[in-house]
Parts: C-alpha cells; structure tokens; sequence
C-alpha cells in the first residue's frame, strides 16, 4: 500500500512496528537490536513522543 503523502506529518509522530526499516532507524538511534527495539516500542506505544522520553530517562 502506497503512503498517503497528505499524511507525513502526522506519520512521522508514531512508529509503525510492522514496518522493518522503521524499527530498524529507531534500533540505530539508540544503539539496539531490532528485537529490542520492537519490545520496547510494543511495550511503550507507537507515540516516538513517548518513545524518545523513555529512552531519554533510560539513559540518563
């Protein structure tokens, strides 16, 4: 299925866990394996809003 270009801002404020190379860009940001990063985005929610602050804190 073709993206909705209209759409792009708001694609861009969640993860989409299905998609490989999204789980793969958001696994190098933060230094994690793919299965990693799939748990913790299934586990926190799609929202990179969310995403970001728990890998903030986890970090610091």
């Amino acid at each position: 299925m073709a993206d909705d270009k209209s759409k792009i801002k708001e694609d861009r404020k969640v993860v989409a866990s299905e998609e490989t190379y999204e789980v793969a860009d958001f696994a190098r940001k933060y230094g994690l394996s793919p299965s990693e990063a799939k748990t913790v985005i299934k586990r926190y929610g799609p929202s990179r809003k969310k995403l970001d602050a728990h890998m903030a804190a986890k970090q610091a």
